[in-house]
């Protein structure tokens, strides 16, 4: 059956959400239900980060997977005070004297997309070790996975040494570029949304703080009648005003900006996967060079070398192929939801703002 086939008939086994996080310690644990086809009772297992790491890894060290754009690993939810002190510098600025919540919802969400994004993936569903994952109430063996400077420095020389590699096919060229861009403009997207994100936080915390001042006038005032009649409105206006836009920051990051910093991470896999294939087809052309230069007794072990070379590269592209294609029905449909989301929430508050304001409007106009 053709990659094409099994990526329209895959489904997959299980159905999977993240439903609560809890801090315990220095961790942060997440609670992920799954529910097999077929079956009824749900199964719920806890899992910290370290143990999405270590999944990643298993997954990306399996046979036959080159051809596969893995989704991107979620960010590491904030724990320490320093990351929060620094988070809540970053949304509300530097002056506020009160940190940012927790807000782990957020990360429920995107743990849950990176696992559904597997489960439905046609050549990673099935797998044993993701099966094991989300069913096994014992947590898998929480080896640490090192990313040395070193490897860093040796993918980037590597990355750079292929770069000016034309591939003998035109699509898988003209990929390379397209994404070579799309790596620049998404991670651009995803940092300017983020401004507006926080602008939006600022904008909430802005109102909250006129909205105490406007609270210790009010117990101040030495006119009972100015109080109840002026300031009580205005107290009320100033406080669905924060509320407001402190929904509208929270939508705008768990619509689009979730969707845009997914993309940006994964436009990085696609990379990844991309020069997979560019290394193989260099390493065959070595080997036409090596068999072409090779003498009488030394030819056939050359040829072989080359047939066997050629002949994983020619199973990397038509399993890339389809990768591909799925991928971008996949990013593109991602795009539209996040957009659409984004829309209605926007619509929503708007009609709730023009609401509290129009009834805000009226009380003052009676006074």
């Amino acid at each position: 059956m053709s990659e094409n086939g099994v990526a329209k008939q895959f489904q997959p086994q299980f159905t999977v959400k993240v439903i609560s996080a809890a801090k315990n310690g220095e961790v942060v644990e997440f609670f992920v239900e799954s529910t097999k086809n077929g079956e009824e009772r749900a199964n719920v297992v806890i899992r910290v980060h370290e143990d999405f790491v270590w999944l990643l890894h298993c997954l990306q060290t399996m046979e036959n997977v080159a051809s596969v754009i893995f989704p991107p690993l979620p960010e590491r939810p904030i724990t320490s005070l320093q990351a929060a002190e620094k988070k809540t510098k970053k949304q509300v600025g530097s002056k506020t004297s009160v940190l940012v919540g927790d807000d782990y919802e957020i990360n429920c969400r995107s743990y849950e997309k990176f696992l559904n994004l597997l489960t439905n993936h046609p050549r990673l569903g099935n797998s044993a070790v993701l099966q094991k994952f989300v069913r096994d109430k014992e947590a898998p063996a929480r080896v640490k996975v090192r990313r040395g400077i070193f490897g860093v420095l040796t993918k980037v020389v590597d990355d750079m040494k292929v770069s000016n590699y034309k591939d003998s096919d035109e699509n898988f060229q003209q990929t390379r570029v397209s994404n070579t861009e799309n790596i620049k403009n998404m991670k651009q997207a995803a940092q300017a949304f983020q401004k507006i994100v926080d602008t939006q936080h600022r904008i909430t915390n802005a109102y909250a703080e006129i909205y105490s001042v406007l609270q210790q006038m009010s117990t101040d005032c030495a006119a009972p009648v100015f109080s109840t009649t002026l300031l009580t409105p205005l107290n009320e206006a100033v406080q669905h005003a924060s509320e407001l836009h402190n929904v509208n920051a929270t939508n705008s990051q768990r619509t689009l900006g979730s969707t845009l910093n997914l993309y940006a991470g994964y436009s990085q896999s696609q990379h990844e996967m991309l020069q997979k294939r560019v290394h193989k087809a260099i390493e065959l052309d070595n080997s036409k060079k090596t068999y072409e230069k090779a003498k009488t007794p030394k030819k056939v072990q050359a040829e072989e070398a080359m047939k066997k070379l050629a002949t994983e590269l020619e199973v990397m592209t038509s399993l890339a192929k389809p990768e591909l294609e799925r991928y971008n029905r996949q990013r593109v449909l991602a795009m539209q939801t996040g957009l659409t989301l984004l829309a209605d929430s926007e619509i929503k508050n708007s009609r709730d703002a023009v609401a509290v304001f129009t009834k805000s409007c009226s009380r003052v106009q009676q006074i």
